[in-house]
């Protein structure tokens, strides 16, 4: 804060996806709430006083709005927006904090700045500031202590059973006219896989946050595709499985992604999919503590122009080759820091958690693919990856 300019924070807004304050409050279970800190303080969480059990648990002090008087404030202004502005500027004053204060969290576009230009007007003394770029919170939160490594472990460990027990859900259908059939006869679907994963997912407490990827085909070259629910599994074609859950409930994440074909691989898939195996490997064995992470996304770029494919770096609007970044930082958020880009100028740290994820998409053509593990970096610059899942394109079928 000191470095930054800062003489305090603030953080609030509803909890529900709101990383920063989950990340302050050690993801207590609140619906919303306001932390405040003044440098050289210690926060403090000011909450409704139905939820301080649970706000206590964060470890904070812990005020209600009771404390503050704002159902009082509401009828009074005859507005609760009104009431709410008057609550938080009570809050600022009883805690001191004047100066430079940088504010962060979830709300409406409209509402925030309403409320933040009202506070500077209420509040000559203070300075109402935020940030637009790196914040101090993608910096706190770029390397993960002991406690948060052990959730990230577990995640992954659950997040990579549930990919094997998918995998062999969809091993178990037999082969009927060239697809996958189900015990009544009909053709299984992309739904019928996802509705078994999503199961399994619960079964280890663990939710989509944002949806995850089966694409077949056509599906499987565009990287954001879902998959159409009623797309039939046919042998021979490219299928990419990318599973993102979290802790239930809100929490850490894992990133994992294969792509296999059932009964046998098309030689031009088997081809592709040997290149980006060639890439991801060759910036495994190159990942060293120290190094900006653009390198590793020019390296991967290198590879595949080299063989012959447009990449993101030789036509920024290309939509086949390779056409993404080589990763992102994993935790709280499913995209956080360090970045892999061409434009990122973000240094490997020990104590990061990211996604090493090569491919390449062909959609006109039919394919995509897609090889992608959750890597930590230990006290010591070793690299270790949290994704075990084995990397095998052809899955057999009976």
């Amino acid at each position: 804060m000191e470095a930054r300019g800062f003489d305090a924070i603030v953080v609030m807004g509803h909890a529900k996806e709101n990383h920063i304050l989950n990340y302050l409050t050690s993801r207590a279970a609140i619906s919303e709430g306001i932390v405040v800190k003044q440098r050289g303080a210690s926060p403090v969480l000011v909450c409704g006083s139905m939820e301080r059990e649970e706000a206590a648990r964060s470890g904070l002090a812990v005020e209600t709005y009771n404390d503050y008087n704002l159902y009082e404030l509401a009828k009074e202004t005859g507005s609760l927006f009104e009431g709410r502005l008057r609550m938080i500027a009570a809050i600022l004053e009883r805690h001191g904090l004047k100066g430079v204060v940088s504010f962060y969290g979830l709300g409406d576009p409209g509402q925030s700045y309403m409320m933040l230009s009202r506070l500077a007007e209420m509040l000559p003394d203070t300075t109402i500031t935020g940030e637009t770029e790196t914040s101090i919170f993608d910096e706190a939160y770029t390397t993960k202590d002991a406690d948060e490594l052990a959730a990230l472990k577990s995640v992954a460990e659950r997040t990579n059973q549930v990919m094997t027990e998918t995998v062999d859900f969809v091993k178990r259908h037999p082969v009927q006219d060239s697809r996958l059939i189900n015990e009544d006869g009909l053709p299984l679907t992309i739904g019928d896989v996802k509705r078994f994963a999503r199961a399994r997912l619960l079964h280890y407490h663990l939710e989509e946050a944002e949806g995850m990827i089966f694409a077949i085909g056509r599906d499987a070259g565009i990287p954001h595709s879902r998959g159409g629910d009623s797309d039939e599994l046919e042998i021979g074609c490219s299928i990419v499985f990318d599973l993102f859950p979290r802790e239930l409930g809100g929490g850490y994440f894992h990133d994992m992604t294969r792509t296999f074909c059932l009964g046998y691989a098309p030689q031009e898939v088997q081809h592709a999919y040997e290149q980006v195996m060639a890439a991801f490997n060759e910036v495994m064995k190159t990942l060293a503590v120290g190094e900006k992470t653009y390198r590793y996304q020019d390296i991967v770029c290198d590879v595949f122009e080299a063989l012959g494919h447009p990449t993101i770096r030789s036509d920024p609007s290309t939509t086949e080759g390779y056409v993404h970044s080589l990763g992102h930082g994993v935790g709280l958020q499913i995209h956080a820091r360090p970045r892999f880009s061409s434009f990122a100028e973000e240094t490997i740290q020990p104590g990061q958690v990211f996604t090493i994820e090569p491919g390449l998409y062909y959609p006109d053509r039919g394919f995509g693919v897609r090889i992608e593990d959750t890597i930590y970096v230990d006290n010591e610059g070793r690299f270790h990856s949290l994704t075990p899942f084995p990397k095998e394109l052809v899955v057999p079928v009976e």
